[in-house]
């Protein structure tokens, strides 16, 4: 899992920035997902 903080925007004017997790799978399939929506388990 990587976390990055990552401009989300469709406009340079004003800049949308997020935090969003990348996970890979035991497929190798890679999703993201906000990190607020990885819990524990």
């Amino acid at each position: 899992m990587a976390v990055v903080n990552e401009n989300v925007s469709a406009s340079e004017l004003h800049e949308h920035w997020v935090e969003l997790s990348y996970i890979r799978g035991p497929s190798g399939r890679e999703i993201s997902t906000a990190v607020d929506d990885i819990e524990a388990v």
